[in-house]
């Protein structure tokens, strides 16, 4: 488990180098790890995490620079994994998934409300 914070630091450190970090919204289930580091490893914040850290791309992105997102990711160990039915990209290492997630725009469709909108 200590080598998937590792990585995780790595990703963020080097996304902060890249000068995108602060463009991106950590969200999902990850952020209960750095919840507790916040709050004191509070028993009242669950331990449960998915395998997969989701990045928040805001729909105004506020990002300046050109970055090859995926180059950097593969700089670290990951792949780059297209599912053609979601077109969705996944970077995918053995340790660690990280999807980069944007909110819905416009009127959408029918919907969970669990869904970013």
């Amino acid at each position: 488990m200590e080598e998937k914070y590792k990585l995780l630091s790595n990703v963020l450190r080097s996304l902060q180098d890249a000068g995108v970090l602060n463009c991106l919204i950590l969200v999902g289930s990850w952020c209960q790890y750095y919840y507790r580091i916040l709050f004191d490893n509070t028993p009242d914040i669950p331990l449960i995490r998915t395998t997969d850290i989701d990045l928040l791309v805001p729909n105004s992105p506020k990002i300046k620079k050109n970055v090859d997102i995926g180059q950097l990711l593969k700089s670290l160990g990951f792949d780059s994994d297209y599912d053609y039915s979601t077109g969705i990209i996944k970077y995918v290492h053995p340790d660690l998934e990280i999807q980069f997630v944007t909110p819905e725009r416009g009127r959408g469709r029918d919907t969970d409300i669990t869904q970013i909108n």
